[in-house]
């Protein structure tokens, strides 16, 4: 019976920690639409690791671009990898595009306080208005 009650508390602790963020990771839900980011601004602590998880309910391709941040440990997962990008940017430091109505997720740990901008690099998107702020305090 002990060996029971000790199994079942260790399950409910592991279900307790299962959510989506990695353990310590602020976890923020980003959603994407024509032609706008939500939440807008988005606020991070520098140091902290940030679980970014966008969210396309558009029509079409989104992305989500910070063409220069400081930032390490930075990891991508469903998003779309190759596309087409406007303007020749050159591999920014915090990327990841998702198609219509999925779903992927960017990691990374910023390392230098600021405001950045986020642009959607689809072509067309910046000029049509997607454009958002990352702010590292």
């Amino acid at each position: 019976m002990r060996k029971i009650l000790l199994l079942s508390a260790l399950a409910l602790l592991l279900a307790a920690c299962g959510g989506n963020a990695e353990a310590g990771a602020t976890a923020i839900t980003v959603k994407v639409s024509e032609f706008a980011f939500d939440p807008n601004p988005i606020t991070v602590s520098s140091g902290a690791p940030v679980e970014l998880t966008l969210v396309n309910e558009g029509a079409v391709e989104h992305d989500f671009v910070v063409e220069v941040i400081p930032v390490e440990d930075v990891t991508t997962e469903g998003g779309m990898g190759e596309h087409e990008m406007s303007g020749g940017h050159e591999e920014p430091d915090l990327h990841v595009a998702t198609a219509a109505g999925g779903t992927s997720v960017l990691r990374f740990t910023p390392t230098e306080p600021g405001t950045y901008q986020i642009i959607c690099s689809v072509p067309g998107h910046k000029e049509a208005g997607m454009i958002g702020e990352l702010i590292v305090k």
